[in-house]
């Protein structure tokens, strides 16, 4: 679908940097993006991406509004308490976005719904603050090749990592993070987080969702880490791991 009068105006200051031209545009409004995990993550980033103009959306979230939620998960308002998250979301995205088709899924992600959504999509995004669930969405986009952007914050502090199952020599998340590290869920309700801290993260996520549908230079094999304390950003260079049980299959 190439774009309309409506869509050439929403996008003309992204049309004016070199890196974008209209293909490009019509490319992202036209891609399938799937959120998993529409909390303190999620929500800055789906923003994001509606505005942008991206038009199809899948939103995964068993979780209802708690006013414990309002500082950060910024889609939601008083009046949206005890509501499903992903519900609400579709309404909120479709008054910044007219044009955005939004699937709501009130379930919790797992092995028999996560390949068919993942299939369904262009890029995911991983919004949860679940080591196990990071992990199985990365086993199954690197096996799908579709590119994962996992972030996560807790605290003063969030990361980003960037799977590309296209690309050659990609590290995965397995390869920095192995799951037999035996790492535990880090839930912000038991150790804080700062609301700008994990908005910081969400929008680094919508940031390079833009940059991979539309063929834009990416974050490749990087860990970023960023300190909200601070306000720095820390980038430490990874590599594939030899033997990686997800990734190398050499």
């Amino acid at each position: 679908m190439s774009l309309n009068a409506n869509g050439l105006l929403r996008n003309s200051r992204h049309l004016l940097l070199n890196d974008f031209d209209e293909e490009k545009i019509s490319s992202l409004v036209n891609s399938k993006v799937l959120i998993v995990g529409v909390g303190g993550l999620g929500c800055p980033a789906a923003q994001y991406l509606a505005a942008s103009g991206i038009s199809n959306f899948r939103l995964v979230d068993f979780d209802k509004v708690e006013e414990s939620n309002l500082p950060r998960q910024i889609l939601y308002g008083p009046l949206d308490v005890g509501k499903y998250k992903v519900e609400v979301g579709k309404r909120i995205l479709k008054n910044i976005n007219p044009a955005v088709n939004v699937i709501a899924e009130t379930a919790k992600a797992d092995s028999e719904n996560l390949p068919y959504w993942i299939e369904w999509s262009d890029l995911v995004l991983d919004c949860t603050d679940g080591f196990q669930t990071k992990h199985l969405l990365n086993q199954l986009c690197v096996r799908q090749k579709i590119p994962l952007i996992i972030g996560s914050a807790i605290q003063w502090e969030g990361q980003l990592f960037v799977v590309h199952p296209k690309e050659s020599e990609f590290a995965c998340y397995e390869c920095i993070f192995p799951i037999s590290s035996g790492a535990e869920d880090a839930s912000c309700g038991a150790f804080g987080v700062l609301s700008t801290a994990v908005g910081t993260i969400g929008i680094f996520q919508a940031n390079e969702t833009i940059k991979i549908l539309t063929g834009t230079r990416v974050v490749k094999n990087q860990l970023i880490l960023f300190d909200a304390r601070s306000l720095s950003v820390q980038i430490i260079k990874v590599i594939k791991r030899s033997g990686c049980s997800v990734c190398d299959f050499t």
